[in-house]
């Protein structure tokens, strides 16, 4: 595990561990554009409430996401997780100061990077994954020239974050008319995920990492074809999987309201009846 502070505004972090016991971890992060390629594992944590999946058990992964504002971090820790990644910051302000240079060309990234806590993930090419692992294995113990090292990989790595969102934005921006026929498809594919893991921690960052969207796109497609957002689609098909349970498998309304994600079963009532138009005894005693 390792840190350096460079020169040109990034703090480089990596680590290639395995951690030995469960724990949360909680420490608070200035504005920032941040860039993880993970090798190895899953990092898990919230930066004010949103959560932040980061998951490479599959095959390594690129990331990059911004703080727009000073937050304060949770991250779960899990024992026997075994983690490799490089962690790259550089301060908000630093990174919005090099867009306006040509603030036509990158408006798009500047606006998401100024949007609040939305994660792009990409493939990163085997050069970047050759640097990330020449910065948890540096080449020299040497001071001077380790810095000098990290900050030269950390650079590149940073820039190509940077031109893989570049690219995205540029392809969503330069789209011909979206195909109705191509959007139905995709809309119906977002409704089935979501009603096939409706019991798990779904968000809008998971969905686009899991669906390869990004989350404009996914909010867009999703209210025009059925004219609600996903959220909302999302609270409602919990509240129908509770009520299902309450008339078919008798679960009480305490059970019932954590079913649906509520951690008290007033507020469920409350949302249970703005719904179905009845409380959830009423629903139970039918």
């Amino acid at each position: 595990m390792s840190f350096s502070d460079a020169r040109s505004h990034l703090d480089i972090h990596t680590s290639d561990t395995m951690e030995m016991k469960d724990a949360v971890a909680d420490y608070e992060v200035g504005a920032a554009v941040k860039v993880a390629i993970v090798l190895k594992g899953r990092v898990q944590a919230e930066f004010d409430g949103v959560p932040v999946d980061l998951d490479a058990r599959d095959h390594p992964v690129g990331f990059i996401w911004s703080v727009s504002q000073p937050s304060t971090v949770r991250r779960y820790i899990h024992k026997g997780s075994e983690i490799s990644k490089v962690m790259i910051s550089a301060r908000l302000d630093w990174v919005v100061e090099k867009l306006k240079k040509s603030p036509s060309r990158y408006r798009a990234i500047a606006d998401f990077f100024q949007s609040g806590i939305s994660v792009r993930s990409w493939q990163p090419s085997r050069r970047i994954l050759a640097l990330t692992n020449q910065l948890i294995y540096p080449h020299t113990d040497d001071p001077l020239l380790l810095d000098l090292y990290s900050e030269s990989r950390g650079l590149e790595i940073f820039a190509e974050a940077l031109g893989a969102l570049q690219a995205e934005t540029i392809t969503e921006n330069t789209q011909k008319e979206p195909d109705p026929i191509d959007q139905y498809f995709k809309a119906q594919e977002i409704r089935e995920f979501i009603t096939d893991h409706i019991l798990d921690d779904l968000n809008l960052t998971t969905l686009s990492l899991s669906l390869g969207m990004s989350v404009a796109n996914l909010q867009r497609i999703f209210k025009n074809a059925y004219g609600t957002t996903i959220k909302d689609f999302i609270r409602e098909t919990r509240l129908v999987t509770a009520r299902d349970a309450m008339e078919k498998d008798g679960l009480t309304i305490g059970q019932a309201a954590w079913l649906a994600g509520y951690s008290s079963p007033a507020n469920f009532a409350t949302a249970f009846k703005r719904v179905f138009g009845m409380s959830p005894s009423d629903s139970r005693d039918r």
